[in-house]
Protein backbone atom coordinates (compact mmCIF):
# COMPACT_ATOMS: atom_id res chain seq x y z
CA UNK A 1 0.00 0.00 0.00
CA UNK A 2 1.41 3.36 -0.98
CA UNK A 3 1.97 6.05 1.68
CA UNK A 4 -0.26 9.13 1.72
CA UNK A 5 1.05 12.27 0.06
CA UNK A 6 -0.16 15.78 -0.72
CA UNK A 7 -2.14 14.35 -3.68
CA UNK A 8 -3.90 11.34 -2.08
CA UNK A 9 -5.52 10.46 1.23
CA UNK A 10 -6.26 7.15 2.96
CA UNK A 11 -9.70 5.62 3.45
CA UNK A 12 -10.59 2.74 5.75
CA UNK A 13 -14.20 1.69 6.23
CA UNK A 14 -15.49 -1.62 7.57
CA UNK A 15 -12.86 -3.84 6.00
CA UNK A 16 -12.17 -1.77 2.86
CA UNK A 17 -8.85 0.10 2.51
CA UNK A 18 -7.62 2.36 -0.30
CA UNK A 19 -6.12 5.73 -1.19
CA UNK A 20 -8.14 8.40 -3.00
CA UNK A 21 -7.10 11.44 -5.01
CA UNK A 22 -7.74 14.56 -2.91
CA UNK A 23 -10.47 15.70 -5.34
CA UNK A 24 -12.51 12.57 -4.67
CA UNK A 25 -14.96 12.56 -1.77
CA UNK A 26 -16.42 9.57 0.07
CA UNK A 27 -20.14 9.40 0.79
CA UNK A 28 -21.11 6.71 3.32
CA UNK A 29 -24.40 5.15 2.27
CA UNK A 30 -24.37 2.14 4.55
CA UNK A 31 -22.21 -0.15 6.68
CA UNK A 32 -20.90 -1.80 3.49
CA UNK A 33 -21.89 0.76 0.86
CA UNK A 34 -19.80 3.73 -0.31
CA UNK A 35 -20.07 6.23 -3.14
CA UNK A 36 -17.15 8.24 -4.48
CA UNK A 37 -17.85 11.72 -5.85
CA UNK A 38 -15.78 14.22 -7.77
CA UNK A 39 -16.90 17.84 -8.13
CA UNK A 40 -20.27 16.89 -6.56
CA UNK A 41 -20.93 14.25 -9.24
CA UNK A 42 -21.01 10.51 -8.45
CA UNK A 43 -18.09 8.61 -9.91
CA UNK A 44 -18.01 5.12 -8.37
CA UNK A 45 -20.32 3.11 -6.15
CA UNK A 46 -19.30 -0.04 -4.35
CA UNK A 47 -20.98 -2.48 -2.02
CA UNK A 48 -19.57 -5.54 -0.29
CA UNK A 49 -20.27 -8.10 2.38
CA UNK A 50 -17.61 -8.99 4.91
CA UNK A 51 -19.01 -12.36 5.90
CA UNK A 52 -20.80 -14.24 3.15
CA UNK A 53 -21.38 -17.85 2.24
CA UNK A 54 -21.89 -18.92 -1.36
CA UNK A 55 -25.35 -20.06 -2.29
CA UNK A 56 -25.46 -23.78 -3.05
CA UNK A 57 -27.50 -22.96 -6.16
CA UNK A 58 -25.64 -19.91 -7.52
CA UNK A 59 -22.04 -18.65 -7.30
CA UNK A 60 -21.60 -15.10 -5.93
CA UNK A 61 -21.12 -13.54 -9.37
CA UNK A 62 -24.26 -15.09 -10.86
CA UNK A 63 -26.32 -14.18 -7.79
CA UNK A 64 -25.15 -10.54 -7.81
CA UNK A 65 -25.75 -10.18 -11.55
CA UNK A 66 -29.27 -11.57 -11.16
CA UNK A 67 -29.95 -9.07 -8.34
CA UNK A 68 -28.66 -6.23 -10.54
CA UNK A 69 -31.04 -7.35 -13.27
CA UNK A 70 -33.94 -7.08 -10.81
CA UNK A 71 -32.79 -3.69 -9.45
CA UNK A 72 -32.14 -1.99 -12.79
CA UNK A 73 -34.41 -3.90 -15.17
CA UNK A 74 -31.34 -4.13 -17.40
CA UNK A 75 -29.58 -7.36 -18.22
CA UNK A 76 -25.87 -7.31 -17.27
CA UNK A 77 -23.52 -8.97 -19.76
CA UNK A 78 -19.99 -10.11 -18.89
CA UNK A 79 -17.16 -8.41 -20.82
CA UNK A 80 -13.38 -8.21 -20.72
CA UNK A 81 -12.15 -6.19 -17.68
CA UNK A 82 -11.02 -2.63 -18.51
CA UNK A 83 -7.34 -1.75 -18.18
CA UNK A 84 -7.71 0.13 -14.90
CA UNK A 85 -8.98 -3.08 -13.22
CA UNK A 86 -6.33 -5.42 -14.53
CA UNK A 87 -3.87 -4.41 -11.77
CA UNK A 88 -6.14 -6.31 -9.38
CA UNK A 89 -6.02 -9.63 -11.25
CA UNK A 90 -3.44 -11.18 -8.90
CA UNK A 91 -5.59 -10.48 -5.81
CA UNK A 92 -9.15 -10.66 -7.14
CA UNK A 93 -11.22 -12.67 -9.55
CA UNK A 94 -12.64 -9.98 -11.86
CA UNK A 95 -16.02 -10.18 -13.59
CA UNK A 96 -16.65 -6.95 -15.50
CA UNK A 97 -20.06 -6.33 -17.00
CA UNK A 98 -22.05 -3.92 -19.11
CA UNK A 99 -25.79 -3.37 -19.64
CA UNK A 100 -27.77 -4.04 -22.80
CA UNK A 101 -24.75 -4.52 -25.06
CA UNK A 102 -23.24 -1.09 -24.32
CA UNK A 103 -19.57 -0.78 -25.28
CA UNK A 104 -18.32 0.80 -22.05
CA UNK A 105 -18.13 -1.14 -18.72
CA UNK A 106 -20.98 -0.51 -16.29
CA UNK A 107 -19.24 -2.17 -13.36
CA UNK A 108 -17.40 -5.19 -12.05
CA UNK A 109 -17.67 -7.85 -9.37
CA UNK A 110 -14.41 -8.48 -7.54
CA UNK A 111 -14.02 -11.64 -5.49
CA UNK A 112 -11.01 -11.59 -3.18
CA UNK A 113 -8.81 -14.63 -3.79
CA UNK A 114 -7.67 -14.59 -0.14
CA UNK A 115 -10.86 -13.96 1.85
CA UNK A 116 -13.62 -14.69 -0.66
CA UNK A 117 -15.16 -11.24 -0.05
CA UNK A 118 -17.40 -10.22 -2.98
CA UNK A 119 -17.34 -6.51 -3.92
CA UNK A 120 -19.69 -4.93 -6.45
CA UNK A 121 -18.40 -1.83 -8.26
CA UNK A 122 -20.60 0.31 -10.49
CA UNK A 123 -19.02 2.99 -12.65
CA UNK A 124 -21.35 5.98 -12.49
CA UNK A 125 -19.32 8.50 -14.46
CA UNK A 126 -15.83 7.44 -15.50
CA UNK A 127 -15.66 10.32 -17.98
CA UNK A 128 -15.00 12.88 -15.23
CA UNK A 129 -11.95 11.05 -13.89
CA UNK A 130 -8.62 10.42 -15.57
CA UNK A 131 -7.57 6.80 -16.27
CA UNK A 132 -4.47 7.46 -14.12
CA UNK A 133 -6.66 8.18 -11.08
CA UNK A 134 -8.68 5.01 -11.61
CA UNK A 135 -5.52 2.91 -11.99
CA UNK A 136 -4.03 4.47 -8.84
CA UNK A 137 -7.22 3.87 -6.87
CA UNK A 138 -7.55 0.20 -7.83
CA UNK A 139 -3.84 -0.47 -7.26
CA UNK A 140 -4.25 0.53 -3.60
CA UNK A 141 -7.69 -1.04 -3.08
CA UNK A 142 -7.76 -3.89 -0.56
CA UNK A 143 -10.23 -5.83 1.58
CA UNK A 144 -7.57 -7.74 3.54
CA UNK A 145 -6.02 -5.81 6.45
CA UNK A 146 -2.28 -5.89 7.06
CA UNK A 147 -3.06 -6.39 10.76
CA UNK A 148 -5.27 -9.46 11.19
CA UNK A 149 -6.04 -8.64 14.84
CA UNK A 150 -7.17 -5.01 14.45
CA UNK A 151 -9.20 -3.03 11.92
CA UNK A 152 -8.14 0.40 10.67
CA UNK A 153 -10.82 3.06 10.18
CA UNK A 154 -9.98 6.29 8.34
CA UNK A 155 -12.77 8.58 7.22
CA UNK A 156 -12.91 12.36 6.77
CA UNK A 157 -10.10 13.70 9.01
CA UNK A 158 -10.37 10.90 11.59
CA UNK A 159 -8.43 7.69 12.01
CA UNK A 160 -8.62 4.96 14.66
CA UNK A 161 -7.76 1.32 15.12
CA UNK A 162 -9.87 -1.15 17.09
CA UNK A 163 -9.79 -4.93 17.68
CA UNK A 164 -11.44 -6.97 14.92
CA UNK A 165 -13.97 -8.41 17.35
CA UNK A 166 -15.82 -5.05 17.41
CA UNK A 167 -18.52 -4.67 14.75
CA UNK A 168 -20.02 -1.43 13.47
CA UNK A 169 -23.34 -0.71 15.17
CA UNK A 170 -24.20 2.81 13.98
CA UNK A 171 -22.67 6.04 12.66
CA UNK A 172 -23.75 9.60 11.92
CA UNK A 173 -22.19 12.52 10.06
CA UNK A 174 -24.18 15.47 11.37
CA UNK A 175 -23.11 19.06 10.80
CA UNK A 176 -20.11 19.57 13.10
CA UNK A 177 -20.59 16.26 14.93
CA UNK A 178 -19.39 12.83 13.78
CA UNK A 179 -20.19 9.70 15.80
CA UNK A 180 -19.36 6.01 15.51
CA UNK A 181 -20.67 3.15 17.64
CA UNK A 182 -19.25 -0.38 17.83
CA UNK A 183 -20.14 -3.39 19.92
CA UNK A 184 -19.21 -6.89 20.97
CA UNK A 185 -21.37 -9.30 22.92
CA UNK A 186 -20.39 -7.65 26.23
CA UNK A 187 -18.98 -4.22 25.32
CA UNK A 188 -20.10 -0.99 23.67
CA UNK A 189 -17.55 1.43 22.21
CA UNK A 190 -18.22 4.84 20.73
CA UNK A 191 -16.19 7.69 19.26
CA UNK A 192 -17.13 11.29 18.58
CA UNK A 193 -15.60 14.33 16.94
CA UNK A 194 -17.03 17.81 17.60
CA UNK A 195 -15.92 20.81 15.53
CA UNK A 196 -16.09 24.51 16.53
CA UNK A 197 -15.53 23.21 20.06
CA UNK A 198 -14.88 26.58 21.72
CA UNK A 199 -18.37 27.84 20.80
CA UNK A 200 -19.96 24.74 22.34
CA UNK A 201 -17.81 25.09 25.47
CA UNK A 202 -18.94 28.71 25.89
CA UNK A 203 -22.59 27.64 25.82
CA UNK A 204 -22.42 24.41 27.83
CA UNK A 205 -18.96 24.19 29.56
CA UNK A 206 -16.42 21.48 28.80
CA UNK A 207 -17.57 19.27 31.69
CA UNK A 208 -21.21 19.42 30.64
CA UNK A 209 -20.34 18.41 27.06
CA UNK A 210 -18.34 15.50 28.48
CA UNK A 211 -21.21 14.42 30.76
CA UNK A 212 -23.66 14.52 27.83
CA UNK A 213 -21.28 12.44 25.70
CA UNK A 214 -20.94 9.55 28.13
CA UNK A 215 -24.47 9.97 29.54
CA UNK A 216 -23.33 10.59 33.10
CA UNK A 217 -25.85 12.75 34.93
CA UNK A 218 -23.59 13.25 37.96
CA UNK A 219 -20.83 14.90 35.94
CA UNK A 220 -18.10 12.97 37.81
CA UNK A 221 -14.75 13.05 36.02
CA UNK A 222 -11.01 13.46 36.48
CA UNK A 223 -9.38 16.62 35.12
CA UNK A 224 -6.17 15.44 33.48
CA UNK A 225 -5.30 18.96 32.26
CA UNK A 226 -7.13 22.06 31.02
CA UNK A 227 -8.16 20.31 27.82
CA UNK A 228 -8.62 16.66 28.86
CA UNK A 229 -11.28 14.97 31.00
CA UNK A 230 -11.40 11.29 31.94
CA UNK A 231 -14.03 9.11 33.56
CA UNK A 232 -13.06 5.80 35.10
CA UNK A 233 -15.93 4.61 37.17
CA UNK A 234 -15.47 1.39 39.17
CA UNK A 235 -19.04 0.73 40.28
CA UNK A 236 -20.01 0.92 43.91
CA UNK A 237 -22.23 -1.87 45.24
CA UNK A 238 -25.33 0.33 44.90
CA UNK A 239 -24.43 1.49 41.39
CA UNK A 240 -23.62 -2.09 40.40
CA UNK A 241 -26.99 -3.31 41.63
CA UNK A 242 -28.90 -0.43 39.99
CA UNK A 243 -27.23 -1.03 36.64
CA UNK A 244 -27.92 -4.77 36.80
CA UNK A 245 -31.61 -4.10 37.50
CA UNK A 246 -31.79 -1.58 34.60
CA UNK A 247 -29.80 -3.96 32.36
CA UNK A 248 -27.09 -1.37 31.81
CA UNK A 249 -23.38 -1.99 31.37
CA UNK A 250 -21.59 -1.91 34.72
CA UNK A 251 -18.03 -0.84 33.91
CA UNK A 252 -17.39 2.48 32.16
CA UNK A 253 -14.46 4.54 30.91
CA UNK A 254 -14.43 7.74 28.85
CA UNK A 255 -11.97 10.32 27.61
CA UNK A 256 -12.63 13.79 26.19
CA UNK A 257 -9.86 15.92 24.69
CA UNK A 258 -10.05 19.44 23.26
CA UNK A 259 -7.42 20.00 20.54
CA UNK A 260 -7.16 23.76 20.72
CA UNK A 261 -4.97 24.08 17.61
CA UNK A 262 -7.84 22.62 15.51
CA UNK A 263 -10.67 23.66 17.85
CA UNK A 264 -12.05 20.11 17.80
CA UNK A 265 -12.97 17.67 20.54
CA UNK A 266 -12.33 13.94 20.30
CA UNK A 267 -14.19 11.62 22.63
CA UNK A 268 -14.02 7.88 23.39
CA UNK A 269 -16.46 5.99 25.59
CA UNK A 270 -16.42 2.30 26.49
CA UNK A 271 -18.85 0.41 28.71
CA UNK A 272 -19.02 -3.27 29.43
CA UNK A 273 -20.71 -5.89 31.55
CA UNK A 274 -17.20 -7.18 32.36
CA UNK A 275 -14.14 -5.40 33.83
CA UNK A 276 -12.47 -3.35 31.10
CA UNK A 277 -9.17 -4.49 29.61
CA UNK A 278 -6.63 -1.76 30.47
CA UNK A 279 -4.27 -2.78 27.68
CA UNK A 280 -7.07 -2.69 25.14
CA UNK A 281 -8.21 0.74 26.38
CA UNK A 282 -4.68 2.15 26.09
CA UNK A 283 -4.37 0.74 22.56
CA UNK A 284 -7.66 2.29 21.40
CA UNK A 285 -6.88 5.66 23.01
CA UNK A 286 -3.38 5.74 21.47
CA UNK A 287 -4.67 5.03 17.96
CA UNK A 288 -7.53 7.55 17.85
CA UNK A 289 -6.66 10.88 16.28
CA UNK A 290 -6.53 13.02 13.17
CA UNK A 291 -5.21 11.98 9.77
CA UNK A 292 -1.72 13.42 9.38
Amino acid sequence: MVPPSHEIRPIGWNGIYCFLPKRWNIIVKGNCHLIIEQDFRPLLEFRWQNRIEASPKKPHTDFILSQLHKETDKKPLLIKPPLFLQALDARYKISAFTFDKQTHPAGAILTCRQSGTPILFQFLNTAISSPENLVSFFETFSCCPEDSQNSQWTIEDLTFKIPQLFTLNSYSFSFGLTKFSFKTRSTNLKFCRLTAASKHIERHTFKRLFANFHENTTGDCTVTDDNTLTLENPPSFGDHLARVIKRKKIYRWANFCHFTDQDKILGIHMESSQPLDKIQLAFIEKNYGFVQ
